[in-house]
């Protein structure tokens, strides 16, 4: 009987192979991965992501096509349907797996990375442009790109952090810099309000009521310390954008080579990855040697690391920072002292959402810029 093989071609980038992997899914038998000594490493990352524990591989030269050309030759290809995903692998691999399975009659498919199109290259005949029907979720994503996944879920309501929000939004955050400062610090702790009585009056004044009167336990510290911020947008988003619980996170903490990343909101929409940092203040009274309090912007810190971290998780990621300072003018331009910041992250392709945005009354869909 003859089987249905899937060929794809391992690559850094492995979105596209896991892309046409769940979409042929429902009628391919066998799946054959290609790979250099260089690409070895992703092979285990897409066959984790995509669930595959049984397969075939071979390695080759990359840049050798001798070594490529022997190494077809030499594999005991049967009386099978192929369907060979050219997406990955380097210019010579994809020019000369093309050739030889178009000679064994093989279906032949490119990813162009864009409205989730796929296209037909051989044989062309019939119709030679598709739409992905199949849906990645956030962990298959972060999986195929080789993350150890720990995450969170919200500890309070839409409702709750939309309360903050308002309260943010109709009053400027430096004022109430000190107790937020003391929150900070407090966070992931128990703090008492007989031992600060001002952060009491702050947080009824906006509107948020603790389970015990008499303190903020180690969640409420850490909620109200910028959690509810990244809560209120992570509901916001699911809601504008109709995602699923597997589509979108909050608190998530990524490990990839021994390296920890931790992110407000992620999410993945049209099989594009989204990443947000979300941040109430960038600005901050850091305690001096001498004793005295400075103030410091800490913008340009976080768009290094956002444009930093976009780099590991492939070219369909984009990368945004939100904050609650008002550090927009009203027809949307950088105010002074923030233009060569904002310069940098568009340099980068970083979005940056501040207060005037959030006060515009536009959907944050419309404000990322998502499609």
């Amino acid at each position: 009987m003859r089987k249905n093989i899937l060929i794809s071609l391992v690559s850094d980038q492995t979105l596209p192979n896991l892309e046409l992997i769940k979409e042929f899914s429902g009628f391919i038998n066998e799946y054959l991965f290609v790979h250099s000594e260089q690409t070895r490493q992703q092979l285990q990352w897409l066959t984790k992501a995509a669930n595959i524990t049984e397969y075939k591989s071979f390695s080759v030269n990359a840049f050798d096509i001798s070594d490529i050309e022997t190494k077809l030759k030499e594999y005991d290809f049967q009386d099978d349907e192929y369907y060979l995903n050219i997406t990955g692998g380097t210019k010579l691999m994809i020019l000369t797996f093309q050739e030889f399975f178009k000679n064994l009659g093989a279906r032949i498919y490119y990813l162009t990375g864009q409205n989730r199109e796929y296209i037909k290259i051989f044989p062309v005949i019939g119709e030679r442009k598709f739409q992905l029907e199949s849906r990645i979720t956030l962990n298959e994503y972060l999986l195929a790109y080789g993350f150890e996944i720990k995450s969170s879920l919200p500890i309070k309501d839409f409702e709750q952090a939309q309360k903050i929000l308002t309260y943010f939004l109709e009053n400027n955050i430096r004022n109430n810099l000190s107790e937020i400062e003391q929150i900070r610090i407090k966070r992931g702790k128990n703090l008492l309000f007989s031992e600060f009585p001002e952060i009491e009056s702050f947080i009824y004044e906006i509107g948020f009521k603790p389970l015990d009167k008499g303190k903020l336990d180690k969640k409420e510290t850490k909620y109200l310390s910028g959690d509810w911020f990244e809560e209120y947008v992570y509901y916001k988003i699911k809601e504008e954008l109709n995602l699923n619980d597997d589509e979108i996170g909050t608190g998530y903490n990524l490990t990839k080579q021994n390296t920890p990343n931790e992110i407000d909101v992620i999410f993945v929409y049209q099989h594009r990855l989204y990443i947000i940092e979300c941040k109430t203040s960038v600005i901050e009274n850091r305690l001096m040697q001498d004793g005295s309090m400075k103030e410091f912007k800490f913008l340009p810190e976080v768009i290094y690391k956002s444009d930093a971290l976009r780099n590991k998780f492939g070219l369909q990621a984009n990368t945004s920072i939100l904050t609650l300072e008002e550090i927009k003018n009203e027809d949307g331009t950088p105010i002074e002292g923030y233009i060569t910041h904002f310069d940098r992250a568009e340099l980068s392709r970083i979005n940056i959402l501040s207060k005037q945005d959030f006060k515009s009354g536009k959907s944050i869909k419309s404000l990322l810029k998502i499609n």
